[in-house]
């Protein structure tokens, strides 16, 4: 994976993309303010990043498989991006059980030798975790090890963990992101920059990741890239089509994109090219093809010089895609 390293170097630097590691419904996300500042290292084959609110530590690992997709929004004109980062999925998927893993190697120094407990609610290769230095918690925890967070005696260390506010650790194979803000509670939203997400409604459906991510059979992502959406700013607020970030995704899509998705976007624009009616067109077949198709018109919908792109979306681009917890990007 030769291509891994600088586009890693590139994307860290750039405070406009976000990061995640997790499974559906379990999700540790890694973002920073673009004035926000950060202390960024390489050490061999590792990179990390440290803010005041979070951070992450990514290793290269020549097993890696790269997929970078689209995804269709419901709004009839706008679309997501994203960056799969993959293993093969392990034999052992189910966890489950709240774990002691001892003093945590963490990103700070101040934070080392603090305990990390896994929470049992990751999947496959992802871990959930909270670190805590706090002694009436980590007593909590140790009372329920081997236990589920869900069940019975789980539930009891929850007003522990919301009032001791820990730090969340999500661990994968090639890295971690670390959460240093406080858990939300039910009167207040998610925090901007770095935050978790732990839903026991989407934990539920017992997948690795949401069922409208083109992840190929039998591999799980073990991190995520979030490039910044030509369409909205770092809060998600519409802000005019970026023609310089909808070029970067594209490029990362020619290099990593699944030769399927490649090929629907190329039959749709040599069709259009072409002359071909959108009547004589050989629709796809598949859920993902049809997104995808969908997708490719409005990407050219943007594109000067295209007379009959409207007609095309007319006929195959009018309602909104409609939204299920199937089609959350993350939990």
């Amino acid at each position: 994976m030769d291509e891994m390293p600088q586009m890693l170097d590139t994307m860290i630097a750039d405070p406009r993309h976000g990061w995640s590691i997790g499974t559906f419904g379990a999700i540790g996300e890694f973002a920073r303010d673009d004035d926000e500042p950060a202390e960024i290292s390489r050490d061999g084959d590792t990179r990390t990043i440290v803010t005041a609110r979070g951070g992450m530590r990514v290793r290269l690992d020549p097993a890696i498989q790269i997929v970078a997709y689209d995804t269709l929004a419901s709004d009839g004109e706008t679309w997501g991006q994203s960056v799969a980062f993959c293993l093969p999925e392990p034999a052992q998927i189910e966890q489950g059980r709240v774990i002691a893993l001892g003093r945590d190697d963490a990103l700070r120094d101040s934070d080392r030798g603090a305990y990390l407990f896994d929470l049992g609610v990751g999947r496959g290769h992802v871990r959930f975790c909270v670190r805590t230095r706090d002694e009436p918690l980590i007593v909590a925890l140790e009372r329920v090890e081997g236990e589920n967070l869900f069940g019975e005696a789980g539930r009891a260390v929850m007003p522990e963990i919301l009032r001791a506010q820990p730090h969340r650790v999500l661990q994968s194979p090639i890295g971690r992101v670390e959460v240093y803000s406080r858990i939300p509670t039910g009167e207040t939203s998610s925090p901007e920059g770095p935050h978790t997400h732990l839903l026991p409604k989407l934990l539920a459906a017992r997948r690795t990741h949401a069922a409208n991510a083109p992840i190929p059979d039998g591999l799980q992502p073990v991190l995520m890239l979030h490039p910044r959406s030509p369409w909205r700013d770092g809060l998600g607020h519409r802000v005019p089509f970026d023609v310089e970030l909808d070029d970067l995704f594209e490029d990362l899509m020619a290099r990593f994109g699944l030769p399927q998705d490649l090929a629907v976007r190329l039959s749709v624009e040599e069709a259009i090219e072409q002359g071909v009616a959108p009547e004589r067109f050989a629709w796809p077949e598949t859920r993902r093809g049809r997104a995808e198709a969908r997708i490719t018109l409005r990407r050219l919908a943007r594109s000067a010089g295209v007379p009959a792109i409207e007609a095309w979306r007319q006929r195959y681009d009018r309602a909104p895609e409609p939204t299920t917890e199937d089609e959350l990007a993350h939990a």
